[in-house]
């Protein structure tokens, strides 16, 4: 029993030490998220994996030293994407009795966060927000405000988004009553990625073989103490010394 307990103390210690080699970068994604981010950090030389989590959930785990650099990558690259309401999801909780400011609000959100996902779509963008305002009506003073829109989107150098300027100003018109094309305003961004080099590292010890060969001999040197020990205080090591010697006598 003694040495089972000592094999089973030794097997858990081997398992946190390799375990503690890595670190959780981000949990509960989804597949998609999770395999967007995998590709950004490998192509990047991040030591990154994806794991199962709770609930058919992800979580994406790298190497200790790589920990800074990869928190900076997926920063820089707005990841994970982030999750916009569509029309039926922001009008599903409306109550029953809303008022036409409150119905205006909603509908306003709702296709801000619709032309956002839609734009966010386009290749080599990494974030869009769209800001739309309703036409409003000053019933004291009876002027009418048109409705207005602007659109920001930060993309990487090869997006083809520069070239659809003119589409994103008509989608937006289009998606808006009665909003002229005028009255929208496109503002995009470049993203310089502010590549991070990793850092020359040194073999970790479970990849040095003369290290691996020297800790397996002192593992074999520790049980074989170990088993020696237990023997000893069952009385087996002397009993069959004693036997050794009085043959040795006659």
């Amino acid at each position: 029993m003694a040495l089972k307990k000592a094999l089973i103390v030794l097997v858990i210690a081997t398992c946190f030490i390799l375990t503690g080699c890595r670190e959780v970068l981000y949990s509960n994604l989804t597949e998609d998220d999770a395999n967007e981010m995998l590709q950004t950090l490998l192509v990047r030389g991040v030591d990154a994996k994806k794991v199962n989590g709770a609930k058919d959930s992800f979580n994406i785990e790298v190497a200790k030293e790589d920990l800074v650099r990869a928190l900076k990558i997926i920063k820089e690259h707005s990841l994970p994407k982030e999750q916009f309401a569509s029309l039926g999801t922001v009008f599903s909780n409306s109550g029953m009795i809303s008022s036409q400011t409150e119905e205006q609000a909603r509908l306003c959100y709702a296709i801000a966060q619709e032309l956002s996902a839609t734009f966010s779509r386009i290749d080599g963008v990494l974030d869009a927000k769209v800001h739309v305002v309703l036409a409003q009506h000053n019933i004291a003073s009876g002027i009418t405000t048109p409705p207005s829109a602007s659109v920001f989107i930060r993309h990487t150098k090869n997006s083809p988004v520069t070239n659809l300027i003119s589409g994103i100003k008509d989608t937006v018109s289009k998606a808006v009553p009665g909003l002229d094309l005028k009255r929208v305003s496109v503002l995009t961004q470049e993203f310089n990625e502010n590549i991070i080099k990793p850092s020359v590292k040194s073999k970790a010890w479970y990849e040095n073989t003369l290290i691996i060969i020297a800790c397996s001999f002192a593992a074999f040197i520790l049980l074989t103490a170990i088993v020696v020990f237990i023997l000893k205080q069952r009385g087996y090591i002397t009993l069959n010394l004693g036997k050794h010697l009085s043959k040795k006598t006659k």
